[in-house]
């Protein structure tokens, strides 16, 4: 489970489980600690825990630390910034994977999206 906060200071917890064949399945929890069901908001939950864990890889940042919040300022402490909105230097790689990463969530979410 990985707290994050997509935007406006919103606190979601993205959730993975394992099935006995290996597959991946994702639950994406509220605050309260309610299923999310909106598309919108498990995509934007996706993506920047993805772009937090290619950021913290490339910042070799101890994975024993203690626990961090994913969200646009813990990236921006990474030294992980932006340019004119657009994502820059060894993220601007990465966003296939974060792509990838947020149209598995998607593919393999535990309830329907709206």
């Amino acid at each position: 489970m990985l707290p994050i906060e997509p935007a406006g200071g919103e606190r979601l917890y993205l959730c993975a489980f394992v099935g006995p064949t290996g597959l991946h399945t994702w639950l994406a929890l509220d605050e309260h600690g309610e299923p999310v069901t909106d598309r919108k908001r498990v995509r934007d939950a996706a993506s920047i825990a993805a772009l937090v864990e290619v950021a913290e890889e490339s910042a070799d940042v101890s994975l024993d630390e203690e626990p961090r919040v994913a969200s646009a300022a813990y990236l921006d402490s990474l030294g992980a910034t932006a340019q004119n909105g657009e994502v820059v230097g060894p993220l601007q790689a990465a966003l296939p994977a974060v792509e990838e990463l947020t149209r598995d969530v998607e593919l393999h979410y535990r309830l329907e999206l709206t």
